[in-house]
């Protein structure tokens, strides 16, 4: 594969591309530089006019989204006539330093990347996109695609192993995590199971060239885009199609996970109060302005933030086995049993806690929620990505015992949705009821 490897030795069978050792380090630079560019005034009546910036991630690069930002940057414009409105692209890791620099007023970008900056920088949602689909249609949703050949023999997540896999970065949203998570619910470990994973980062394109031209097994790109290159001519119709394609049979993009909510409008915390509310104003009224994509009222985050904190403990010193804290570790070993059909896989990776060889019953975790036997079978099910009319069908139980249990499982942990009950279980842990 093409590139150069930042970290390619055989203990790592994964590998960034197309950036030498202090890439990250030029892209902070430039887009330090080109938040100072796009800062200069154009014409002589802006230069008593302050600056409003936006940070836009790019995740086509500049040019492929030049024309969308540009349309927002005028509406925006309009909105703000006593500013001047600049657009600054930014990049995963260089909107932080951006920030911290007080380089930016406001930031677009996707969901897990507002989670992970929002740790460190406050800021507030004001508005959700509302992507257009190609038929007219709005979505506040997306999720990954896992792209490959049309004629591949690769049809499940399963299959990525031992494949040649291309993302765009570990701390990609809908570039990485959410088939990292997919997948690991199902047993495959991204990291560890293909012979090779490749991280382009930005653009995505270039991924999905790849998989055209062979140079990848799969690839993993945020759903729409496949879609947004047909129209473009880039990729021929048909050419390529999406792996674990039956996740859902009512969106109409290619996708291979479960949505999550579409990219967030932020506001960073110091932006001038009545700025922040002329653009939050300017965004709600957006419906009939005529920009590729509205917006509109913000939406829960809840989910995607339950996903970035499950991937954040992946590799934390916690995540062994044999360790009690280890929350995702235990997680994922149930989701696995779940898809083996193990009812009492949850109670069976909990005693083995213990010294193997002691034959003594491993302390009780304080903190453990108690399960009974269908609730674990349940829980496990949920964790597959498993809908209630398939969890009924593997169990042999009716959808409305299924929605039982959930509701009983919901309500042990003190969850709201079920990525926060995936969530809560990890970090939790579980026992099994005895049964008598």
């Amino acid at each position: 594969m093409n590139g150069r490897a930042t970290r390619d030795d055989t203990s790592f069978p994964w590998r960034m591309i197309r950036a030498g050792g202090s890439g990250g380090a030029r892209a902070i630079l430039l887009c330090l530089l080109m938040s100072c560019l796009c800062a200069v005034p154009t014409r002589a009546q802006d230069i008593e006019r302050p600056i409003v910036r936006v940070g836009v991630l790019a995740h086509r690069g500049w040019n492929a989204g030049e024309t969308q930002w540009s349309l927002l940057a005028t509406y925006l414009q309009g909105a703000l006539p006593a500013h001047v409105v600049r657009f600054v692209p930014v990049t995963l890791t260089s909107a932080g330093p951006l920030i911290n620099a007080g380089g930016l007023d406001f930031l677009i970008t996707n969901p897990g990347h507002y989670i992970d900056l929002a740790d460190s920088y406050p800021m507030s949602v004001l508005a959700t996109r509302k992507r257009t689909l190609p038929d007219g249609a709005h979505t506040l949703q997306f999720g990954s695609a896992v792209l490959v050949r049309a004629d591949s023999g690769l049809t499940t997540f399963a299959d990525l192993r031992g494949a040649r896999v291309g993302a765009v970065a570990p701390q990609a949203f809908g570039g990485f995590q959410l088939t990292w998570f997919e997948a690991r619910a199902q047993g495959v470990d991204l990291f560890d199971d293909p012979a090779d994973l490749a991280f382009y980062g930005f653009p995505q394109d270039t991924i999905v060239a790849d998989v055209l031209a062979g140079k990848l097994d799969a690839g993993i790109v945020r759903s729409g885009l496949l879609e947004r290159l047909i129209i473009e001519g880039t990729v021929p119709r048909d050419a390529l199609r999406a792996l674990n394609a039956n996740v859902t049979y009512t969106h109409p993009e290619a996708v291979s996970t479960r949505l999550y909510p579409e990219w967030p409008f932020l506001a960073l915390a110091g932006t001038d109060a009545a700025m922040r509310d002329a653009v939050a104003l300017a965004l709600l009224q957006s419906a009939d302005s005529g920009l590729p994509d509205p917006w509109g009222a913000p939406v829960s985050y809840h989910e995607a933030r339950a996903l970035v904190a499950a991937y954040a403990g992946r590799s934390s010193p916690a995540t062994e086995v044999g360790n009690p804290g280890s929350a995702l570790v235990l997680w994922l070993l149930v989701g696995a049993a779940g898809v083996l059909g193990l009812g009492g896989g949850l109670f069976f990776v909990r005693a083995r806690r213990g010294d193997p060889t002691s034959g003594a019953k491993p302390p009780r975790d304080q903190d453990a929620v108690s399960l009974t036997r269908r609730e674990t079978q349940v829980l496990a099910q949920i964790g597959a990505g498993k809908s209630t009319k398939e969890i009924a069908a593997q169990l042999g139980i009716s959808p409305k015992t299924v929605e039982f249990h959930r509701a009983n499982l919901l309500r042990k942990f003190e969850a709201r949705s079920s990525a926060q009950l995936i969530a809560r279980a990890g970090q939790q842990g579980t026992e099994a009821i005895p049964e008598t």
